[in-house]
């Protein structure tokens, strides 16, 4: 139902104006003439770092009834090494409780992030439904987290690229997969006549998680977990060629594709895993080594 046919029916009050008439005193400014004069590339400049946070959850309170999540060291271990050979300054933290999670990401929101292109958060935890994860002591909402880093409480990284990659369970489902058949064969700082603008706050941000929402996410205990060495060894491998849009999806066909898992327990045999990325950016992202 559009405007015009919801004004003739009885009990729907409108607030809002007619959308189809405009104020004489309201400029109007073309999106789309604003859209060509805005880069669609990010600025990453060579001659800054990025800036870089690993939090590595291992060892749980008794009270979360969380297990030692063994292989995540060479998880950390790994995602370490390629940020820092893509000029990423890498803060690197382990076992921390849910006061000391807000806490760091507290301290970076009110860091200069001038000397920096972008900000890069990989999460290596537990977690459940409804984008809870785990500190060592219990569980705090990502988007809490991440809400601390948007431009309205960290206006140094407005317009830069924001990245967040979560290893964790996000409930305990498990993915059977199915048997697939062969087929036949930041913004300039004016517009033009404008002189501001705003962005959404959620603008600029990509969520990469390892698994979809209410399913379980695999790691080995020796190797580390499929998404995390996965994302490692895309970045490793074309990291500085291709854009981190093809980047993921590179990283999400190794893990559908490439992961099983093997197991004497049949309930738990021959299971799948895709990651699910939510992207928010506006513009081409590509790294540099």
């Amino acid at each position: 139902m559009d405007y015009t046919d919801a004004q003739r029916v009885e009990g729907i009050f409108f607030n809002e104006k007619d959308p189809n008439s405009q104020p004489k005193d309201v400029e109007m400014v073309s999106v789309e003439e604003c859209s060509e004069s805005v880069n669609t590339r990010y600025d990453m400049d060579h001659k800054k770092e990025n800036l870089a946070l690993i939090i590595n959850n291992v060892n749980f309170d008794e009270s979360t009834g969380m297990p030692e999540r063994q292989g995540s060291d060479e998880d950390a271990s790994a995602i370490k090494m390629i940020l820092k050979s893509l000029h990423f300054k890498v803060i690197n933290r382990r076992n921390l409780s849910v006061k000391e999670m807000t806490r760091i990401f507290t301290d970076i929101s009110t860091m200069e992030h001038a000397k920096y292109n972008c900000f890069l958060c990989v999460i290596l935890t537990h977690g459940e439904d409804d984008n809870q994860i785990y500190g060592t002591d219990g569980k705090v909402n990502l988007n809490d987290l991440v809400e601390k880093l948007l431009p309205n409480r960290c206006p140094s990284l407005i317009g830069k690229p924001k990245l967040f990659f979560v290893q964790a369970c996000r409930g305990t489902k498990l993915d059977r997969g199915a048997v697939m058949h062969d087929a036949d064969a930041f913004v300039r700082e004016k517009y033009q006549n404008v002189t501001s603008h705003k962005v959404p706050l959620w603008a600029d941000v990509l969520l990469a998680y390892s698994t979809v929402p209410g399913f379980y996410a695999w790691r080995n205990s020796t190797n580390g977990s499929w998404f995390i060495q996965s994302l490692a060894h895309i970045l490793e491998k074309d990291g500085d060629r291709l854009e981190l849009q093809q980047l993921m999806i590179s990283v999400n066909r190794r893990v559908a594709y490439e992961y099983e898992s093997k197991t004497r327990h049949s309930e738990i045999n021959e299971m799948k895993q895709v990651p699910c990325i939510a992207s928010m950016l506006t513009k081409e992202l590509y790294f540099y080594k």
